[in-house]
């Protein structure tokens, strides 16, 4: 009974990660309220997920709001800009998808290919915040380095995304379960997977005693 118990049984292993993306999960979307604050929970999502990832066995709440305050200034700013610029190539799409021609066309596709590879660096500029000392210039522009030279990496982020959006829009059915999901431990569980894919980045990068350490 006491070995059923023990903290190096596998099952109680298991049992112990899930609590922590119960708790991570809950943590994380009470601190998206007001909206402006996405950006912080989305910095210190990352770096609770990627310390599970790493065994490093975190406080998850408090490890959660010491990284949240760590990062706000510069995670909020990332944030603002990155709605910001969203949204106006967002409504330049618009306008040229309502104007109709072969030029708008072209244009329509140019920015498209924008869209996306802004959405590229907005996968890796908060994980970049979360786990390296830099300024918003350094981490933005990593964030698009990172994200075209691990572009295997990228790719296989924008399916998981891909098939997200895809489930929220095929029926009202898939549209419910991916919101239940989501509120009970979809969003701890998605930063854990896709810390799973930083963690191998980020060790090409992290000076030598931190490889070791995550090891």
């Amino acid at each position: 009974m006491s070995r059923l118990f023990s903290p190096e049984n596998p099952f109680m292993q298991f049992l112990s990660k899930v609590c922590d993306m119960l708790i991570l999960n809950v943590v994380f979307i009470f601190s998206c309220v007001p909206l402006f604050t996405i950006g912080a929970s989305l910095s210190a999502l990352n770096t609770i997920a990627l310390k599970l990832v790493r065994r490093e066995e975190p406080y998850i709440v408090k490890g959660f709001f010491k990284a949240f305050a760590a990062n706000f200034k510069q995670s909020t700013i990332v944030w603002l800009l990155s709605v910001a610029v969203f949204l106006f190539f967002r409504y330049d799409y618009i306008i040229a998808a309502s104007v109709g021609g072969t030029m708008f066309r072209v244009i329509q596709l140019l920015l498209l290919m924008i869209i996306l590879v802004f959405a590229a660096a907005f996968l890796y500029v908060f994980p970049i915040i979360s786990h390296y000392i830099c300024t918003t210039k350094q981490a933005v522009r990593n964030a698009f380095l990172m994200s075209i030279g691990h572009l295997p990496y990228t790719l296989i982020m924008f399916a998981y995304f891909a098939l997200i959006g895809f489930l929220l829009t095929a029926s009202t059915t898939t549209f419910g379960l991916v919101i239940a999901i989501s509120m009970i431990c979809g969003f701890s569980v998605t930063a854990y997977m896709c810390c799973i894919l930083f963690n191998r980045i980020f060790k090409k990068y992290d000076p030598e005693e931190e490889k070791e350490a995550a090891e």
